[in-house]
């Protein structure tokens, strides 16, 4: 018979806690004046606990003559029923306090395909290996997910996320180029202005200009922005960048895929000396700011360190 549970008035709570705290330590001790000095209370707080207890379980768990204490068969029966649930609660609060320093289960992310092809995968392995603990669960996709409903841990974007319900914090710095391949310009020549742009052939990532073909830039108060066409777009940002580099025409793309082929010769930046709006940057964003979990505050406290440098920065 589980004691424990026979009385709808035996509902643990933290009074009650104290209770059986007290009856084990006494049943543990076989005295009352050991179990208080071991819980750090007097003879008497430790006999009105144990009587209490015994009132509100209607048995007597403990026979006391002046010369000893012993257990009845009703108090070695409780006694090991709540030794097991006082070593069950013990092992939680460990189990809850191990959560709370060391990064461990799943860990739930969506990061952009192209980006987390090219930076992120490797990033990811080396986590792992430094966190055994930790499984990682990666969805590589450009769309908007909900991080809430589709239960992710944590988001990496490219550009600033709107959302004001999210923490969010930027991991690196990005930028994005325009670009053309140099047979490209050679045959079709090269645009000066933003305005240029809009007697050329533009090619666009649909996930960067998802309200149309409309290009915007910015240097320094004045800002451009500039209706732009061609006969190519796509919603991944590679195709765009290979059809670039074959010379079908001039596009905006992320500095951090594109910046190995301007090393290269292969694509040539233009209007430099100004800004494609809005901002790229490499952001994180996930839900609690004040109880972040480990695994979420390495990861992020990883991708900072790992990027604070990126390689995609040109000089």
């Amino acid at each position: 018979m589980n004691f424990i549970h026979a009385k709808q008035k035996a509902a643990i709570d933290v009074e009650r806690l104290g209770l059986i705290t007290s009856f084990v330590a006494v049943a543990e001790h076989l005295s009352f004046v050991e179990a208080a000095n071991a819980l750090g209370q007097t003879p008497s707080t430790i006999s009105r606990k144990v009587t209490r207890l015994e009132d509100s379980l209607g048995t007597r768990l403990l026979e006391r003559t002046t010369r000893r204490v012993a257990m009845t068969e009703a108090g070695r029966l409780y006694y090991d029923q709540c030794v097991t649930v006082l070593g069950g609660l013990a092992q939680a609060e460990a189990l809850v306090e191990s959560l709370s320093t060391e990064p461990r289960g799943l860990l739930r992310i969506s990061i952009p395909v192209a980006f987390g092809r090219l930076h992120l995968s490797s990033a990811i392995l080396d986590f792992m290996e430094q966190y055994p603990d930790v499984r990682v669960e990666a969805n590589y996709s450009d769309r908007f997910v909900n991080l809430i409903e589709e239960a992710y841990d944590l988001v990496v974007r490219i550009g600033h996320l709107p959302d004001s319900n999210l923490i969010v914090r930027k991991i690196a710095a990005n930028k994005r180029w325009v670009v053309a391949s140099p047979g490209y310009l050679a045959r079709c020549g090269t645009p000066l202005v933003p305005a240029d742009l809009a007697t050329h052939s533009c090619m666009s990532f649909t996930h960067y200009s998802a309200g149309g073909n409309v290009w915007r830039f910015q240097r320094g108060d004045d800002v451009e922005v500039v209706k732009v066409s061609g006969d190519f777009r796509s919603d991944n940002s590679e195709a765009v960048l290979e059809a670039t580099r074959r010379g079908a025409g001039i596009s905006v793309i992320a500095a951090y895929l594109c910046h190995d082929s301007i090393r290269r010769g292969e694509l040539i930046p233009l209007l430099t000396d100004w800004s494609s709006i809005p901002e790229a940057g490499i952001y994180v964003a996930f839900t609690h700011a004040k109880h972040i979990s480990p695994k979420v505050r390495c990861f992020i406290d990883m991708l900072s360190q790992r990027f604070r440098s990126p390689p995609w920065i040109l000089d």
